[in-house]
């Protein structure tokens, strides 16, 4: 942050804290996207390596409820992670926040559609898992594209113009420019707002329903257990 022109960073992406507050929220929610994104294929990878994968699907459990719970630890870990950035940042490094009512409820509301639709693509990597056994090296290189085209380090407007419309899709850039705009004094979006809640509302069934097709498929023809 140091090396970076705070003044003319604020001026160019309207926002207070200069380039250390964009890149401390940018690294917290990287950190819990991440989480949420590689915690479910990881753990049914794990559970179908150490042959109890298919015990687990025969237990009277809910399967959403399974393989939502799977990955709770991690994701709660993770954000308990980020938000440790965060208060580390704010008492050691002086970083200050919007904290007025609205900034905040708008932040957390930005926070939950985010794990909410995260998790959703994560049950979905999870459901790709059940039917193809490996997953989880495809999503590392995925969440490494995501980390440079997404803004998590540095704005997207430096990006090529292709470069630019394909963060402009990615949903962890919708998620960081309504977070950063509302802890950071800038006029958040409220499409964007909108479209990431409304994005794991629908999203989430989705993929709980896509889980559940993956895993009768596994049934039927005799692979749940193969790993």
């Amino acid at each position: 942050g140091e090396v970076i022109d705070d003044a003319e960073f604020a001026a160019d992406e309207g926002i207070d804290g200069g380039y250390f507050g964009f890149v401390a929220i940018g690294i917290a929610i990287f950190t819990i996207v991440q989480s949420a994104m590689i915690g479910f294929s990881r753990k049914l990878r794990e559970e179908q390596t150490t042959g109890t994968f298919e015990a687990l699907m025969t237990t009277p459990a809910s399967l959403s409820l399974v393989i939502l719970s799977s990955a709770a630890y991690e994701i709660i870990r993770a954000l308990v992670n980020g938000l440790l950035l965060i208060v580390i940042a704010v008492a050691v490094f002086d970083l200050r926040f919007d904290t007025s009512a609205t900034g905040v409820a708008t932040a957390v509301l930005a926070l939950l559609g985010t794990l909410l639709l995260f998790a959703a693509l994560g049950v979905a990597i999870g459901a790709l898992t059940v039917l193809f056994k490996r997953a989880t090296a495809i999503v590392g290189l995925l969440m490494s594209a995501i980390a440079l085209l997404s803004g998590v380090y540095f704005p997207i407007e430096i990006l090529p113009g292709a470069l630019q419309a394909v963060s402009a899709v990615i949903p962890i850039t919708w998620s960081l420019e309504v977070l950063r705009a509302a802890l950071l004094g800038d006029d958040v979006e409220s499409a964007r707002l909108l479209g990431l809640i409304g994005s794991a509302i629908v999203l989430l069934p989705i993929s709980l329903l896509g889980f559940r097709a993956a895993v009768r498929r596994a049934r039927r023809t005799g692979t749940l257990a193969d790993y």
